[in-house]
């Protein structure tokens, strides 16, 4: 069973990899073969122990509890990996600090969502440098690693506004409630949303935006102000689901009829869909996307294959769906995360 199951993937993985769009991308193989003779050596993915690195944003997250659920039912598989969870308590530092214990304890993956792209890079060159694959999922970090596994982040900003502009009939006032400043994720959204409402809906003015810091209660009070500030406000979006429930409870509790859109696809904010309290999200199978984070893992430790000498970053998209009122019931209950 372990032995069908890596076959499968690195099959799976081979297609990924011609498929995301890096054919520039140069393995350390192809880089230094004529100057060293040496190749990259893995672990035996069959028999080896092998310890593997789940370090997210934060854990209290329902995206990161739904791709720590994927990457566990994937490695379970595997008799002889041990998969560890740690928490980034949405701070830099506190991700600095557990990045060194990882590498100290010569961990043979690190799975990591980071939270500044920046303040996350020293890290990851530290960890690839030991010879320790990073994988990086949705939030990215600034630096060449071994790969990174993304929800369609660009395309998605794009998606809701076009949904927005599209519902306003090209005029009105939007407001963002956006991400952690730093985070990579965020400022895909943004680009996304962004570059569509000044190409196509000029006439869509966007009035504000603050950060809500990923978290529920933070875009509830920024939704508040935001009410206050502004007695027009047509659209909101939401640099995720768990802000934009919280902007919807700040609309109802202000009697606002507005639009609300987030990104994710989690249960609750189908809820909130299905109830009418939001508009809509775009809809990742964040399981999915955990399992394949951890695919890659392991087809980095087999193959030896590190970011060390990889002229860029190798990145696997997932597929999204926008999902509204009219098509919220096609998210069936095993689909829900």
């Amino acid at each position: 069973m372990k032995k069908k199951i890596l076959s499968l993937f690195l099959a799976t993985a081979m297609v990924a990899a011609m498929a995301v769009g890096c054919g520039s991308v140069k393995t350390d193989n192809e880089i230094n073969a004529s100057e060293s003779g040496e190749k990259a050596v893995g672990k035996d993915g069959y028999s080896e122990e092998i310890k593997i690195a789940f370090l997210p944003n934060v854990i209290g997250d329902s995206v990161a509890a739904a791709w720590a659920d994927g990457m566990e039912t994937y490695l379970s598989e595997f008799k002889n990996v041990t998969f560890d969870v740690y928490d980034g308590e949405a701070s830099v530092d506190t991700e600095v600090q557990i990045m060194d214990e990882l590498i100290n304890q010569e961990y043979d993956a690190i799975i990591l969502q980071a939270t500044d792209a920046a303040g996350l890079a020293s890290s990851v060159d530290k960890a690839e440098g030991a010879g320790i694959p990073v994988i990086t999922v949705n939030m990215d970090a600034d630096t060449t690693h071994t790969g990174m596994v993304t929800m369609v982040d660009v395309e998605a900003g794009e998606k809701v506004a076009e949904a927005i502009g599209e519902s306003l009939g090209g005029e009105g006032e939007v407001v963002i409630i956006s991400a952690t400043p730093g985070a990579s994720k965020g400022e895909q959204l943004d680009k996304g949303f962004k570059s569509v409402m000044e190409e196509k809906y000029p006439n869509i003015e966007i009035l504000d935006e603050q950060s809500g810091e990923w978290l529920t209660e933070n875009a509830n009070t920024v939704m508040t102000n935001f009410l206050t500030k502004y007695p027009e406000i047509d659209a909101v979006f939401c640099h995720n689901d768990a802000m934009a429930e919280g902007a919807a409870e700040a609309a109802k509790a202000a009697g606002k009829d507005i639009q609300i859109w987030g990104c994710d696809g989690e249960t609750k904010m189908l809820e909130y869909i299905e109830q009418g309290l939001c508009t809509g999200t775009i809809y990742t199978d964040v399981k999915n996307q955990g399992a394949v984070s951890a695919q890659f893992a392991m087809y980095a430790i087999n193959s030896g294959i590190t970011g060390a000498n990889l002229s860029e970053t190798p990145i696997v998209k997932m597929s999204s769906i926008t999902v509204t009122g009219e098509n919220v019931g096609q998210i069936s209950e095993n689909m829900r995360w």
